[in-house]
Parts: structure tokens; sequence; C-alpha cells
């Protein structure tokens, strides 16, 4: 149905999913009053320069976190995505800052519309059936619940971890769509969530688990499309300071996992599996480095995600989780010295309806490692996007909890 130029806002419901195409085509000759609907291509948004769809026009398939020329000069705006409940959402700050943002389901002239304050005051939007959400801070970074506790006072070595800002809870990493890294472990308290940086979409692997440059906070590592592997040193307040290029040619990799020490040396490694599916460890040296590699084992190209989840059997040695291409779940003993143990299995299917697992140590507060499973968006209602499931003392896990929400595409580590 065409709008009418004073269309109302319409409320709606949350709906998983987005499909993106190119951001935007500029269209720059002028639309007149009568066909600027007509103009605007199905499943997109457009925009335009003049009030009742007039002037110059912007089409729009997909999330943009700063508009360029367009920047303060959206006066109207035409909705012809396909869903009925797709949405744009429009940000009155770069980034798709959720301070001030609205969401509409279908077209308006911003001087006529109950926001007239967003008249050429608009500098990001969102398309699609989140866009809604992305108004709010709920889809921007993992929203978590009551349910990270607060760790005990003294834990071994082995458990301190995925604490990003050294306050004694357990901390997400989450990328978002835009390729904005964030870290949060609350959602009401002021600076437990916080924004660490965009361009995090040119990292092609991210992993944690720990202090890896010996300064005592929790660091990153990540693999760029060349190949280069880097470290984030973290800065112990949730961010990372400088990165410090490891090395290249990891991109022979299909999986990277910080795992802790699993050498004994006391310091953090590194496991890599490659396209032969064979398993590696890189020790670390403590110095943002890695000694000479050392071959755990072949036939690792059955196993689809490995997880650095911590001592998970109570024996004062860094494990391994690693799901099968199956949907198993497998309890991989560290021995101490590189390797593992004989495996146990731990989940015996069902495993591969998650997206992604992490490790993040303590995260219910007993002291014991725990796992974070963010669920895909066929399985899950999008208010429970995350799940933890509770370590015990001999390596299994508990029935899990509904950890917290966040967006079907925001990456979890």
């Amino acid at each position: 149905m065409r709008p009418s130029p004073s269309a109302r806002l319409l409320r709606g419901v949350l709906v998983a999913g987005l499909a993106l195409g190119l951001p935007a085509t500029a269209l720059s000759a002028p639309a007149a009053a009568a066909d600027g609907y007509d103009r605007c291509p199905d499943g997109t948004v457009c925009v335009f320069s003049e009030p009742l769809y007039r002037g110059d026009m912007l089409v729009v398939r997909g999330p943009m976190a700063s508009l360029g020329a367009w920047d303060n000069r959206i006066r109207s705006f035409v909705v012809k995505l396909r869903g009925f409940s797709d949405a744009v959402c429009f940000s009155p700050n770069p980034g798709l800052d959720p301070e001030g943002a609205v969401h509409f389901y279908s077209g308006d002239s911003f001087d006529e519309s109950p926001y007239p304050e967003l008249d050429r005051a608009v500098s990001s939007l969102d398309v699609g059936p989140e866009a809604d959400d992305f108004c709010g801070s709920e889809s921007r970074y993992p929203v978590l619940y009551d349910y990270v506790g607060t760790r005990p006072a003294a834990l071994p070595a082995d458990g301190r971890f995925g604490d990003l800002n050294n306050d004694g809870h357990a901390d997400v990493a989450g990328r978002n769509l835009l390729g904005q890294l964030w870290t949060a472990h609350d959602y009401d308290t002021p600076g437990v969530t916080r924004l660490v940086g965009g361009g995090w979409n040119a990292m092609t692997a991210l992993t944690r688990h720990g202090d890896q440059d010996g300064d005592g906070n929790e660091d990153a590592y990540a693999r760029d499309r060349s190949g280069a592997l880097w470290l984030y040193p973290g800065d112990g307040r949730g961010a990372f300071k400088p990165r410090r290029q490891v090395g290249g040619g990891w991109n022979s990799m299909r999986d990277l996992a910080a795992a802790g020490d699993l050498t004994g040396d006391g310091r953090g490694d590194l496991l890599a599996s490659d396209g032969d599916g064979v398993l590696w460890t890189y020790p670390g040296t403590g110095r943002s480095g890695f000694g000479a590699r050392r071959k755990v084992g072949g036939g690792w190209k059955a196993i689809n995600e490995l997880v650095g989840a911590g001592d998970m059997n109570s024996d004062r040695r860094a494990d391994l989780v690693a799901r099968d291409t199956t949907g198993r779940l497998w309890l991989y003993p560290g021995t101490g010295r590189g390797g593992f143990g004989t495996r146990k299995l731990i989940g015996d299917g069902g495993w591969n309806a998650h997206r992604e697992l992490a490790g993040l140590g303590d995260v219910t507060g007993d002291g014991r490692p725990d796992l974070v499973a963010h669920l895909g968006a066929a399985s899950a209602s999008w208010t429970m996007g995350l799940r933890v499931y509770p370590g015990t003392a001999d390596g299994r896990l508990r029935a899990p909890r509904d950890l917290g929400q966040l967006r079907s595409t925001t990456f979890v580590f």
C-alpha cells in the first residue's frame, strides 16, 4: 500500500534474520511528488532530500553506519521492504547509535511525522527484519541477564580468563553486523558494556583465553583476510591496546582456539587445525609470539568447532571442548604437555544447532568454567540467543540457562 504524505509510525514485532545486498545506490535526478514512491525499487528503502518524496533519491538496501553526502539531509522516505514487519531504523548519530533512534514500517515526511526532530538530522540507518531492534541497544551488543555471577576472589591460574575488565565477572565479546566489537557482562550497569571499535569485519577468526603477553590482562587473537595473525593486548578495562602482528600464513588454518596453558610452562598457548585435519599446538612465549609448533594429531577434519574452555575436569590442566560434524560434543582432557588424553563424550547430539561455542571461564560464579552457546536463528527465539551450560567438577555440563539476547548475525567469542 502506498503511504500517504502524513503516514504515521506503525508498531511491529521482533523478527529474526536479515537479507543484505549492496548498501545504497544514489539516483540524483529530481523526483516529482507523484512518482517518488513509484521510482523506489521493491525490496528497498528510499530516502529523499525534500518532503513528500521529492528531490534527490537514495536507494538503501542494507545498513549504513554513515551516510556520507546524505548526512543530515534526509527529509522523507519510502519503505518498500518485502516483509510486512520489516522496518527502517533512523539514527541521528553515526554508527547506528541507539540514542534518539526511531523505527518506521511505512513512508513519511519527517516534518509531518511524530518525530520532526529527525528532519535533516539522520546520520545512519538500518533496514530489514531486525531494524526495529537495532534502534535499541539489544541488537548492537550482547545483552546479558543476571546469570553472570561474581567469581570467587581466589581462582587458580587456569581459571583466570574471560574477564576483560578485571572486575570479577566473565565478559562476552561480540562482533555485530557492522563490524563493531562490543564487550559486555551486564545490561544495566553504567560503564560495563562498551564499544571497543569498528572494522572487525576484516577479521576471519577471533579467539581469546586469558593473558597472552604476560601483563595480567585478557588478550585476543585475530586473523585478517590476508592470513596475518594479530595479538590485541587487553588494557584491563574491557578494550585493547595497539595490536601487534604475530605472523603471516595463517589462512592455511581452518580453526583457531586460544586454550590456555597446554604445555605446563605457565604461558598461554594457541591451537590450530589445518586444511589436512592436523591439529597443532603453538606454545606461547609470554612475549606475543610462539615457539616451535607441536603436532597433536590428525583426523581433526571431523571437528568443526574448537573451544578453549579451561580446566573442565578439575585436574589443574587446560582442556579442549570440540564439536564434531555430527553435532556431538567432546571433552579432550589436557595432559599438560601440549596434547590431550582420551576424549570423553559430554553432548550426544544437537550441538550443530549452535552458531558458535565460546569458553569464557566461570560465568555463573561457582568457580568452575562454563560453556557459552550462541543459538542459530532457526533454533531459538530472538530473546534466547545466548545460553550458558554450567560446568561440573568432572567435565560434564549441566542443563543450560538463558544467558542473554543478541542479533543472530553477531559473532560471540
